[in-house]
């Protein structure tokens, strides 16, 4: 494609933005206004009419999917520029950073990058190295312990302890000393770390400071408004002073402030460049006039935002839906009642309807309603491919091949497929090793080492290390086969043989294991000059947004979980005050949480193009812990239900104190001036429960329903997700009246 080409499909502001001479730049860009398409064709102008080189130019995306699509679309444009593009996640820049610069921290370039899950499992055997058990609470409070300091930019050695601020601070810092320590040892980095670690290495080594500043000469950043304070320390870093920085985002679109998005850093930018052009994209190209109408509305009750006021030439378009049910069941049949009536009479492909939900507990009711009418869907944000059981295991030999000091990986595989090895004899193996100060691969690799275990098991992990040791030599002299290779080491272990007999689903695990190597296959066709170590890489930084299908299914998920996306019909369920906004944030964040959950309603209202539906019930909540009424931002939006009590709850059970807030929503107007200290006022509530004092990942559940699961992962407010084993996976309340912890 030609310039003029690209000029001609370009609207007023969005040709002032690509083509601004500006040295910093804030693109304001609304919901639906078209941001992607500016950002892909700024780098486009950049290249074909400035003449910068490709190479010189850094963009940063939200998700590796959009990185993807959006170099594909510069590359349709400016084809030669195809092997020099950098556009990457924050993220996955970093981990290619430190693939180059890592060694001056004594590091190994083939590190491990660890998920959420290795995460945990490393905590859990730190503090039973302690004494606790692995379910005690102290492992929660430990995992949420080194999230925040890292998040806050803190490692151990920077952190004192004058008086402990809750019960058992000083424990949760003596786990984090000991999760580092493993770490290093294992060469092993989590997700937090590949930030850290980069600004470490870009703040202590100046040298290799400038060398990558000198790299790059435009920086452009996507989604700024979701930026954190350590990726702007990042980006500051690489930012010389004939730096041109261009960042797009929307601050009424900041959702995402519970993990460190930082909206005063967009917000503000003007205050640390005083020279910054700010250029307002207002013109919508996905929705309807009257969705935009509603969105608009809504998001005016905010005062921290660049005013702003969506308008599209797609018409006045369908009403909006506002529907309230008398129960969540009734709720639920009347979505599943509609999307069927969308899809038989109005020709709506399934694919074409999402429904969003504030948490992910919602989605059970709704998943029960499409089920009973044979209706398909997915669920995303849930368990990811990259997570099920049986391709983490694979992927464990993979990260051993690639790093042998990578315990976790092998404590995970040291039984799998059966070696007839015991807990007693893995322990003395740890133990062992830790005294040699040896990793377990090299430990286990030794003549000597075994001493104190059978024969038995001393000969089947050595053929376990040798045949990776043989793997991995082969990759090295023919890593453009490594997909062939890697699929022969699965073969010789035997573990297809180990999933069909594992249990009835052996047939599907070993269908998603020859998933994965077809997805090894494809990735290699896709990028043929990747390594083994970076397609290792890749797959460690996917999000859930980059598993997502074409199938024609409904859609499902969070509303976090569909930023960024779009559908023809969307419908916003369990907007109810408590659940939607949020009682939680309101009670932590006061007015500021109020603000966020307002945003994250109008991110929702503005996934729609065609027909929005916001719907909500009646009756009793478990969660919120008392009787459900509709959310304020019902009226808020302009489409108040028939009158009642927004605030204090309906249908008030007899001696329940409910949930009141002091931010009443008829008291807010766009303007008004608040003491945002305040904190809204909670009491005590009437709760059913069963008994059951806390859930851990591998208890046995009994559900008078679903029947015997197995509890697959906690998440706050009481909500577990089961593995049932007829029903398969359910997300529901822990403490609920139907649910018994059954005996292992």
């Amino acid at each position: 494609m030609q310039y003029d080409e690209f000029v001609s499909s370009l609207n007023d502001k969005q040709l002032e933005a690509v083509e601004t001479a500006s040295q910093h730049v804030r693109v304001v860009a609304g919901a639906g206004s078209g941001k992607t398409r500016v950002l892909t064709y700024r780098i486009s102008y950049l290249i074909s009419q400035m003449g910068v080189k490709p190479w010189k130019i850094l963009a940063i995306t939200f998700t590796n999917k959009v990185a993807g699509e959006m170099k594909t679309r510069v590359v349709n444009i400016v084809p030669e520029a195809q092997k020099f593009l950098t556009i990457k996640t924050f993220h996955s820049f970093a981990a290619m950073f430190l693939r180059v610069e890592i060694g001056v921290l004594g590091y190994p370039v083939n590190f491990t990058i660890l998920d959420e899950e290795d995460q945990l499992k490393l905590i859990k055997d730190i503090a039973f190295e302690k004494g606790y058990r692995r379910s005690d609470p102290v492992v929660k409070q430990a995992v949420n312990y080194i999230g925040n300091a890292k998040l806050h930019g803190n490692y151990p050695q920077d952190i004192e302890i004058k008086y402990e601020r809750f019960e058992n601070e000083k424990v949760c810092l003596e786990i984090y000393e000991e999760y580092e320590q493993a770490k290093e040892r294992q060469f092993a980095l989590d997700f937090d770390d590949l930030l850290l670690k980069t600004n470490q290495i870009l703040h202590d080594y100046p040298a290799i400071r400038m060398k990558w500043q000198d790299r790059y000469d435009h920086i452009l950043i996507d989604e700024f408004q979701d930026t954190n304070d350590t990726e702007y320390k990042l980006i500051q870093y690489l930012m010389k002073n004939s730096s041109c920085l261009y960042v797009v985002g929307d601050p009424d679109q900041t959702i995402y402030t519970w993990r460190g998005a930082n909206q005063d850093i967009i917000l503000d930018l003007d205050k640390r460049y005083p020279a910054l052009e700010t250029i307002v994209m207002d013109e919508n190209y996905r929705s309807t006039q009257t969705i935009l109408d509603s969105a608009n509305k809504l998001i005016k009750y905010n005062k921290f935002r660049v005013p702003k006021n969506l308008f599209t030439n797609n018409g006045k378009g369908s009403a909006i839906v506002a529907k309230r049910s008398d129960s969540a069941t009734g709720e639920a049949e009347y979505v599943a009642r509609e999307i069927l009536s969308l899809h038989n009479v109005l020709h709506y492909k399934y694919s074409d309807i999402a429904i969003l939900y504030r948490s992910n507990y919602v989605s059970l009711e709704f998943e029960k309603a499409l089920t009973a009418k044979s209706i398909p869907y997915v669920i995303y944000g849930s368990l990811k491919f990259y997570q099920r059981m049986e391709i983490k295991d694979v992927l464990a030999y993979f990260r051993l091949i690639s790093n042998k000091a990578d315990d976790i990986s092998f404590e995970r595989i040291i039984n799998v497929p059966r070696r007839g090895i015991g807990d007693k004899t893995i322990q003395t193996i740890k133990d062992n090793a830790r005294r040699h100060n040896m990793c377990l691969y090299e430990y286990i690799y030794q003549d000597f080492a075994l001493e104190e275990c059978p024969n038995k098991t001393v000969n089947s992990l050595r053929t376990m290390v040798q045949r990776i040791d043989i793997t991995r030599r082969k990759i090295q002299d023919d890593d453009e086969m490594f997909a062939k290779i890697l699929e022969d080491l699965i073969i010789e272990i035997g573990y297809y043989k180990y999933l069909e007999e594992l249990d009835d689903k052996g047939d599907e695990r070993i269908d998603n294991v020859k998933s994965l190597f077809e997805d090894i296959r494809h990735y290699l066709v896709a990028n043929p000059d990747s390594t083994f170590d970076e397609y290792l890489q890749n797959i460690a930084l996917l999000s859930a947004q980059d598993e997502m299908s074409d199938d024609d299914r409904i859609t499902m998920m969070t509303v976090h979980t569909a930023k960024g996306l779009e559908y023809p019909v969307v419908f916003i369920v369990k907007f109810n005050q408590g659940v939607f906004p949020n009682n939680r944030n309101l009670e932590e964040s006061g007015y500021k949480g109020l603000e966020e959950e307002r945003r994250l309603a109008y991110v929702a209202m503005t996934r729609a193009k065609e027909r929005l539906y916001l719907t909500c019930s009646e009756g009793y909540s478990y969660v919120t812990k008392g009787d459900l009424g509709e959310s304020q931002f019902y009226k808020e939006s302009g489409n108040a239900l028939q009158a009642k009590n927004y605030y204090a709850f309906t249908n008030q059970r007899k001696n329940n104190n409910l949930y009141q807030s002091k931010y009443k929503f008829d008291d807010i107007k766009n303007g008004d001036s608040f003491n945002f200290d305040d904190e809204p006022i909670r009491q005590d509530f009437s709760q059913a429960t069963n008994d059951v004092e806390g859930w851990s990942v591998g208890d046995i559940c009994i559900h008078k329903r679903f029947g015997s699961g197995t509890v697959i992962a906690v998440e706050e407010d009481n909500i577990i997700k089961v593995d049932f084993k007829e029903h398969g996976v359910k997300t529901i309340l822990g403490n609920h009246p139907s649910v018994s912890k059954g005996s292992k």
